[in-house]
């Protein structure tokens, strides 16, 4: 039996079904694992508006990391950890964004909250991850958005991600997730791995004892950090190509699946 200690699960593609549920099964799962003692992380692109609504269902997950590792937060000491991308930096990217590819529909993440200076068509909405009822980003002028020092920056462009990166990359990291569609912008020193690790060093557990699932590029230095990556069977191929295990699609419950083979 493996000596897993604290289990990190990824929302959408991968706990969450296609439908943005989680099914009785990995809900059983998952706590059965907690109530043997194991640390129960969870780790998402999503803000805190935007992920809440799923893990409210799940009281004894203590620490959760937001924003691909920009925002962490601990209930029980009710306290957070926040990096932003500072003003000038943001300043440029957008500028930079907008000269390249003016018809990039760009949005800014400030701490649970969202902006933009251009609606977000229905039919683009699915690409966020929000559903057809979720709040909307606020419209706000340019002025506005210069003024931030953003969370996140995501834009609808992939065309131009390497010139992002080859322009910002010392400053931001840059990822391409949703088949490439969805471009998500952080501070450097924001990332899911390294978010995990600073839990981990408060709950006093090696990474050599953490069992991790993922779906996409986000998740890829978690995979690289931790003792026991698990693809979900619907995962990118970089994903799969360094796991340990390769488990079932989100749809056919494949974080049950596979903590019920290696853990229960």
């Amino acid at each position: 039996m493996l000596d897993i200690q604290a289990i990190v699960l990824d929302l959408d593609g991968t706990l969450l079904s296609s439908d943005k549920l989680i099914s009785s099964r990995n809900y059983r799962t998952v706590k059965r694992c907690f109530d043997t003692g194991i640390h129960i992380i969870v780790a998402t692109a999503r803000p805190p508006r935007a992920a809440n609504q799923f893990v409210e269902n799940f009281p004894f997950v203590d620490y959760l990391v937001y924003y691909n590792g920009a925002l962490l937060t601990c209930k029980s000491k009710q306290s957070q950890r926040h990096i932003s991308i500072p003003m000038e930096i943001s300043q440029q990217i957008n500028n930079f964004i907008e000269s390249h590819a003016p018809q990039s529909l760009i949005t800014y993440e400030v701490n649970d909250s969202w902006y933009t200076c251009t609606s977000v068509p229905d039919s683009q909405y699915r690409h966020f991850g929000i559903r057809t009822n979720d709040p909307k980003p606020q419209v706000v002028d340019k002025d506005f958005i210069r003024s931030l020092s953003p969370t996140k920056i995501l834009f609808l462009n992939d065309s131009i991600c390497k010139d992002v990166i080859e322009r910002f990359g010392d400053y931001v990291n840059v990822i391409a997730t949703d088949g490439g569609v969805l471009v998500q912008i952080m501070d450097k020193s924001a990332s899911k791995e390294d978010a995990v690790q600073y839990v981990l060093s408060d709950i006093g557990v090696n990474l050599e004892n953490v069992m991790v699932f993922g779906d996409d590029f986000n998740d890829l230095g978690l995979f690289y950090k931790c003792g026991f990556p698990i693809a979900m069977g619907n995962a990118i191929i970089e994903l799969k190509n360094c796991a340990k295990h390769i488990t079932e699609s989100n749809d056919n419950d494949g974080v049950a699946v596979a903590l019920e083979k290696f853990v229960l």
